[in-house]
């Protein structure tokens, strides 16, 4: 009897090692790829399987994938589903900023049509409010996590100088205010170039 449960002992140890180094091998091959920007949703069975009970880590990663190539709803998608997952505290923090990110980065704001500015003051109050569901910001500035904070309070600035945009109401100006203002945003140089040209 005792040495039928040393044998069972040896037999789940083994299966135990055999899983840690199959889930070494396997990550350390997918991470490769992920460097070189070779990520697939192929992947994500053997991901999901092999990094059993973090099966965040595939949604997270080809959400990043996606947010480098500048897929950025795609990349929601993904760490939306990231945070469905069992996703421990320390890490769940970073993909919501990356979610809010995402977000941020889809708006494009016409800061000359009112109804552009409430669209775009929308969208920033969801990437906030991804941020604070969890406290890794809070709107009182006493988030768990310094990144998500400080994300938090650079859209809360661009929320307020929106809002004041909708006060005082776009109105035209004369063509040489408006190419004066254009020449002062050019780089230096790109100005000196304008200028050549014109002289040529």
């Amino acid at each position: 009897m005792k040495k039928s449960i040393i044998i069972i002992t040896y037999i789940i140890l083994g299966l135990i090692l055999i899983k840690i180094l199959f889930s070494r091998l396997v990550n350390i091959i997918l991470i490769k790829e992920y460097i070189h920007d070779v990520y697939f949703e192929g992947n994500s069975a053997l991901v999901t399987l092999v990094n059993f009970p973090e099966s965040y880590v595939l949604e997270y990663n080809y959400g990043n994938v996606l947010y480098k190539h500048g897929e950025y709803q795609k990349a929601i998608e993904q760490y939306d589903k990231a945070l469905n997952r069992n996703v421990p505290r320390e890490k769940e923090c970073s993909i919501r900023i990356n979610y809010a990110l995402s977000i941020c980065k889809q708006i494009e704001v016409d800061e000359k049509d009112e109804t552009s500015i409430k669209q775009a003051i929308n969208q920033y109050n969801k990437a906030i409010n991804v941020l604070v569901e969890k406290e890794c910001a809070t709107r009182d500035g006493n988030g768990h996590n310094d990144k998500a904070q400080t994300l938090e309070e650079d859209i809360e600035r661009e929320i307020e100088r929106l809002n004041k945009l909708l006060e005082e109401p776009y109105e035209p100006e004369d063509e040489s205010e408006e190419e004066e203002k254009e020449n002062i945003k050019k780089d230096p140089i790109e100005q000196k170039m304008e200028e050549i040209k014109q002289e040529a």
